[in-house]
């Protein structure tokens, strides 16, 4: 019998195009292709950006000061370019991104692939803000060099008017980028980018400030009216709360862009004896017995708005004459600037002024003034004092004629400003907000800023009627001791050293008479009224190393307490003063330790160490650089600018 399998015919067998898992296949090798393919280009965009990088790191800086439009215009294509490629990185290997920012637990690179979606964004926005400003500061540049009628500064109005726009775009893109830096949590990144970020981190606020100012400028200038500024010369040698003496004031008009008159002036002439003046502070009365407030003494709040604001109402008091802002400046500020436009020729000085003999010309003509007949020696009997200030009028003159020239180093111009303004040798309070805003973005603008979590301001004022202090220096020790609710108990040592020849020879704090040099005004006692803003809260505990009955504590300006004593150094001597506080709860947060130090106007680099005292509990150092130690975390460094230290919780 036959088999019925052999009666039908065998099943057909499924073409190869019709089963499911050949199509899976087929897509996801396409897929990888065209994943393959994006990432490819991607990969190539990528090291494009690379060498551009590069090419700009490896830029002279020195350089940058004989740039002209043409290579403004070759950097910003370069920004440029960077831009253009980033734009196609993400535009390639956009779908992955969500994928890696989930692969942050891989060993070595996770953090990296985690952080992948932020870091493209923050390049993308740096980038076009470098492209955006460049193409904004190209025709500023070109009108700076060229050649006209008017001042350079006149010629460069119309440029800086017509590059709002780019102004505006690049400050929205470093809008965008700051907001993204203040998402990316930089702890697990390789230490090579994360210390790229912290660079970043310094630059941003400076970088938007410029650009705001770039849209402000004009008005500045006097685009559409005059604008006035008085201008403080302040005497760091003789030191006081927003950097020194008023040893003269002057008045800057500024019209189109056009310098007017300057008008520069003793402080000591600023006086109407007709009308009637505010009494002095207090503690300035007990200290230098002031009995009405003049503007030789007006910048005794360390807070450089308020000094600002008593500083225009005295001297419209006594002259009548009005100003839209103040600028105070100090020698190293003159010193940087003098280096941007050296040599300056001064009429009736042996020779030409420059960075390196400015302090021994100021010295040397302070005692010989070059137009009096007469020197210290026979102040009262010849027209020294009339002319012992004129050093400054006939500086600025020079000045003058060079900017309005265009002879100057712009490059180191601009360093000169920006780093007087980061360090506080250099100060601006104005009356347009949008430029003051852009000033207290960068932390330019010389206010007490408390900030978050704990504070520390400590202010020092010369009271001797001398010079003492450039040959006095200054140590800081910090320690704090956190409490189980965020309290902490603080303790803060400051050390005085007197650099002067020792002496036998008693300090009394009277009024001091002129010496025949100016050195004779540096070898004296020094006389300190101390004053330390910490947060609002905090109470006095206990001090040492003030004179006996000066200590005292009271509220302070912007929400501060102040804790206040008078101290003596003897030439050649040392003194420690010590402060010990309680600090309110919640100033040291569960996983967060963070110190706003501010630095006082006028004031060198001076050394400092902060110690937080938790040993055991696991905390770490962010900011600046430190170390952990067996009883915490600690902290060393010199204070150049406002600085904040921040500690993190590990555990």
């Amino acid at each position: 019998m036959r088999d019925p399998s052999w009666s039908q015919p065998a099943p057909a067998r499924p073409s190869l195009w019709s089963r499911p898992a050949f199509w899976l296949i087929l897509l996801l090798l396409l897929l990888l292709l065209l994943l393959g393919a994006n990432l490819l280009r991607a990969g190539l965009a990528t090291r494009a950006v690379l060498a551009d990088l590069r090419s700009l790191e490896a830029l002279n800086t020195d350089a940058l000061a004989s740039l002209s439009p043409a290579d403004l215009a070759g950097l910003r294509d370069r920004f440029a370019s960077i831009e253009t490629n980033l734009a196609v990185v993400d535009h390639h290997a956009g779908p992955l991104l969500p994928v890696l920012s989930r692969l942050g637990w891989l060993p070595g690179i996770g953090e990296e692939l985690a952080a992948a979606p932020e870091l493209l964004q923050l390049a993308t926005s740096m980038a076009t803000a470098g492209r955006a400003a460049l193409e904004g500061a190209g025709p500023v540049l070109a009108a700076f060099q060229s050649e006209g009628a008017g001042s350079a500064l006149a010629r460069v109005l119309p440029a800086l008017a017509g590059s709002t726009a780019h102004w505006q775009e690049a400050e929205r893109a470093l809008a965008g980028a700051a907001a993204v830096r203040a998402q990316l949590d930089t702890t697990g990144l390789d230490p090579r980018l994360a210390n790229q970020l912290r660079r970043l981190d310094a630059y941003l606020p400076e970088l938007q400030a410029a650009v705001g100012l770039g849209q402000v400028a004009p008005a500045l200038l006097g685009a559409g009216e005059a604008r006035s500024y008085l201008l403080l010369a302040q005497n760091s040698d003789e030191l006081r709360p927003t950097g020194g003496f008023i040893s003269g004031v002057g008045q800057l008009t500024l019209d189109a862009g056009e310098i007017g008159p300057l008008d520069f002036q003793d402080s000591y002439d600023i006086y109407n004896p007709n009308v009637d003046h505010p009494r002095a502070p207090a503690d300035l009365e007990q200290y230098m017995l002031a009995q009405m407030l003049l503007v030789r003494d007006a910048n005794w709040s360390p807070d450089f708005p308020t000094t600002a604001a008593v500083v225009r109402s005295l001297y419209l008091l006594d002259t009548g004459r009005t100003a839209d802002g103040v600028i105070a400046f100090d020698v190293e500020a003159v010193r940087r600037i003098v280096a941007a436009l050296e040599p300056l020729a001064l009429p009736g000085y042996a020779e030409p002024l420059t960075s390196a003999n400015l302090t021994t010309a100021l010295r040397q003509v302070w005692a010989v003034p070059a137009a009096a007949e007469g020197t210290v020696v026979e102040a009262t009997t010849s027209d020294w004092w009339t002319h012992r200030k004129d050093f400054m009028a006939d500086l600025a003159t020079a000045a003058r004629a060079k900017l309005e020239a265009g002879e100057v180093d712009f490059a180191k111009l601009a360093w000169a400003i920006r780093s007087s303004l980061d360090e506080k040798h250099l100060l601006v309070a104005l009356d347009d907000r949008a430029v003051m805003q852009a000033m207290a973005q960068a932390g330019w603008h010389g206010g007490l800023v408390t900030g978050d979590g704990d504070y520390l301001f400590a202010v020092d004022t010369n009271v001797g009627w001398n010079k003492v202090n450039v040959i006095v220096s200054r140590d800081t020790h910090y320690r704090i001791t956190p409490g189980p609710d965020g309290s902490a108990e603080a303790e803060l040592v400051l050390v005085y050293r007197h650099g002067g020849q020792p002496s036998e020879a008693s300090c009394e704090h009277v009024a001091a008479h002129y010496g025949d040099t100016y050195e004779d005004m540096v070898e004296r006692c020094y006389f300190n009224y101390l004053r330390v803003y910490v947060p609002a809260e905090a109470r006095l505990l206990s001090t040492a190393g003030l004179e006996p009955g000066t200590e005292r504590s009271f509220p302070g300006e912007q929400d501060t307490t102040v804790m206040a004593g008078f101290v003596v150094v003897p030439p050649g001597q040392e003194r420690q003063v010590r402060l010990t506080y309680q600090l309110p709860p919640g100033t040291v947060g569960r996983d967060r330790y963070q110190l706003h130090v501010q630095k006082q106007a006028g004031t060198p680099p001076w050394p400092m160490v902060v110690d937080l005292l938790a040993p055991g509990a696991g905390w770490r150092p962010v900011a600046p650089e430190g170390q952990a130690t067996e009883t915490g975390v600690s902290f060393a460094f010199d204070l150049v600018t406002d600085t904040a230290v921040i500690a993190r919780r590990t555990n």
